[in-house]
């Protein structure tokens, strides 16, 4: 059983061109009156290789657009792809295991281990995956 959908086999023909594909993604918190869109119908490319900076006042969405496009949440609707792998299918199990082995994060309060040194907390998730 597959658990994401491959829009191409990266590993027979080499990367997906694209290292990140959003497509009309969406997401809304509350509901009701209560609710907030944080992304309304995104569609975002961005090229192997390339550096992009996500910029914008407190609320507009960057963070959700970025926790979407790592799988750490799903979209209401919408495609999220990684490097060729559709995002937004399988179970939580199946993304986890996408993200420790294709994913890396630096987070805004950086979660690092106090008791390693910082390339110790960087080679650790490497160590993880074998």
């Amino acid at each position: 059983m597959t658990m994401f959908r491959t829009a191409r086999r990266t590993h027979e023909r080499g990367p997906a061109p694209e290292a990140l594909r959003l497509v009309k993604v969406t997401r809304t918190y509350g509901e009701a009156e209560s609710a907030v869109t944080a992304l309304d119908g995104v569609t975002l490319s961005l090229a192997r290789g390339t550096f992009t900076a996500v910029m914008g006042p407190s609320g507009s969405g960057k963070s959700t657009l970025l926790q979407c496009a790592a799988g750490l949440d799903r979209p209401d609707s919408g495609i999220v792809m990684v490097d060729g792998t559709e995002m937004t299918g399988g179970g939580e199990a199946a993304r986890t295991r996408f993200r420790r082995d294709r994913i890396g994060f630096v987070f805004q309060q950086y979660n690092l281990l106090p008791t390693l040194t910082v390339a110790q907390n960087t080679v650790l998730p490497l160590r993880l995956a074998r």
